[in-house]
């Protein structure tokens, strides 16, 4: 039996990298769909031996972790690649792209992308927002730019020897930024609709790329909306960094930090140690939540 990693699923066949540059096609063993084990990229897989006739992944091994969306496993980290520009930055969904990878226990790097085309008052947002992001939650923030090369080594750097998923919507740059650093990629690209200013989607399913030594960079269809699968009203402010220092001082310990009286949060907000946008974030997502859980 051969140990590797599935790199890719299409057609029916996996292809599972299995060291030293060697990729299998295989198939799968119909036991496992039977067992209800399903595939997903970044599996590590038991395969048959290919002088054993066609390869044949024939276990599963236990995830370390799983991302739903992009669904992934085993997984070290999470940049989340937003466009400041073109199409415009959106706050709200890389909040939710935060709070899945909190959720899902991964390390968490911001990329603020296409920072070219930055005007002055985006710039001033940028500054709120690596505010919130660096000094707050203590996460690494990236600023980069295909076109200038700005923060291209500094990315570079984040990836080496690590599993690394690239998340973000349709146009943030993630396939431009792939082909950069690793040109023998060469993913397909599309600029971003002039009437809609959305990115059109070019990667149509997840796949592994093999970087530097043991590390892979994660290629994943871009989305313009993310559930909240699997996350709770009473997780929430957990996956807020920057809310969650706070609650230990409300009057009660089950505060939701919404219709409270006494509550530590939202004393922070107005006096202005928690931004004001994250705590809205924060509220839309608990609105939400509720709602879903009413529904049960």
């Amino acid at each position: 039996m051969l140990e590797g990693r599935l790199v890719k699923a299409k057609g029916g066949f996996y292809f599972v990298n299995i060291g030293n540059g060697e990729t299998l096609r295989c198939r799968a063993r119909g036991k496992l769909k039977d067992e209800g084990q399903d595939l997903v990229v970044g599996d590590r897989v038991e395969v048959s031996h290919p002088s054993q006739g066609e390869p044949v992944i024939e276990a599963v091994c236990a995830r370390e972790n799983y991302l739903k969306r992009p669904p992934v496993a085993n997984v070290d980290q999470v940049i989340t690649l937003i466009s400041v520009s073109e199409p415009p930055m959106d706050l709200a969904l890389l909040s939710r792209m935060i709070v899945c990878a909190e959720a899902a226990g991964l390390d968490i790097v911001v990329c603020l992308n296409k920072i070219d085309l930055a005007d002055q008052k985006t710039l001033d947002t940028i500054e709120e927002v690596k505010s919130v992001f660096q000094d707050c939650c203590f996460y690494t923030v990236l600023q980069s730019s295909i076109l200038s090369g700005q923060g291209i080594n500094q990315i570079r750097q984040v990836l080496d020897g690590k599993t690394t998923v690239l998340a973000g919507p349709s146009g943030a740059g993630k396939s431009t930024l792939i082909n950069q650093i690793l040109p023998e990629a060469q993913l397909r690209v599309a600029p971003v609709s002039k009437k809609s200013k959305k990115g059109r989607h070019t990667t149509r399913f997840v796949e592994l790329l093999p970087w530097g030594e043991g590390g892979f960079v994660v290629d994943t269809p871009g989305f313009q909306r993310l559930n909240l699968d699997g996350i709770s009203t009473r997780q929430l402010h957990f996956f807020f960094p920057d809310l969650f220092p706070y609650a230990d001082e409300c009057r009660f310990e089950d505060c939701y930090h919404d219709p409270e009286p006494n509550c530590n949060v939202k004393d922070a907000v107005s006096a202005g140690c928690i931004a004001s946008w994250r705590y809205e974030k924060y509220l839309h997502m608990l609105n939400e939540l509720k709602q879903k859980e009413r529904q049960y």
